[in-house]
């Protein structure tokens, strides 16, 4: 069976060597579907890496997705970031 899916793409920034993490939408609109996250650099010669992927709901029962991301590489990378959302059926 198939199922169609939203897919949210991005384009985001990790400066060489370093580890940041993002927020997805900047927060608030995670609802209780399937999520999930995919990182593919841009250009040559870079590399990152999914370091971390968590769901963080506060007390007003808003939820943000908050993903990690490290570059394995001392370039500067652009990064495609494509955001999925599938719906439970």
């Amino acid at each position: 069976m198939s199922e169609e899916s939203d897919v949210f793409k991005a384009t985001d920034f990790v400066a060489g060597g370093a580890q940041i993490e993002f927020s997805l939408f900047g927060g608030g609109i995670v609802d209780d579907e399937f999520w999930d996250i995919a990182l593919v650099p841009q250009g040559s010669n870079n590399e990152i890496e999914l370091i971390r992927l968590r769901t963080v709901a506060d007390a007003a029962g808003k939820r943000t997705i908050f993903f990690t991301v490290r570059n394995n590489t001392f370039n500067d990378t652009f990064f495609t970031r494509t955001a999925v959302r599938t719906p439970n059926f």
